[in-house]
């Protein structure tokens, strides 16, 4: 297979790929300015000064933003409702395509995808249900 022909077959698979790239960079660049606001709070209570309040209420912003974004229980109670809405949503489409498609050989693409989104829905529900009250 040449690089014309790999490249014709797979051309759509960069925007996950990069999508996954830009998530691995922004994780690693909040990582490194939580760290930086440590070392400076850190620094702060080395010298015995108490650290500014506008630099507490900074870390409290970055920890509330990292359990929205943890998915872990976390985030709002609508942020989480919205998710399972989401996963419902696409297990139904793709139950109704798998439906409409089921008589062709490829059909079951649709089937594990709709299973999956499924499945993804129940644990968003659980969440919901039995997630942190907050």
């Amino acid at each position: 297979m040449s690089f014309a022909q790999f490249f014709a077959a797979y051309w759509w698979l960069m925007f996950p790929v990069f999508g996954m790239l830009m998530a691995f960079v922004g994780m690693f660049q909040t990582e490194r300015r939580s760290n930086q606001t440590m070392d400076l709070i850190k620094s702060y209570v080395d010298q015995g000064k108490d650290p500014p309040p506008e630099l507490l209420k900074l870390v409290a912003q970055q920890s509330d933003w990292d359990m929205d974004m943890s998915g872990v229980g976390g985030g709002s109670k609508s942020n989480r409702a919205w998710t399972f809405v989401v996963f419902l949503a696409l297990a139904a489409g793709f139950g109704t395509g798998y439906y409409f498609m089921r008589a062709e050989s490829w059909s079951f693409a649709f089937l594990i995808v709709a299973v999956t989104m499924g499945v993804m829905a129940v644990g968003a529900l659980l969440l919901l249900i039995f997630g942190r009250k907050s």
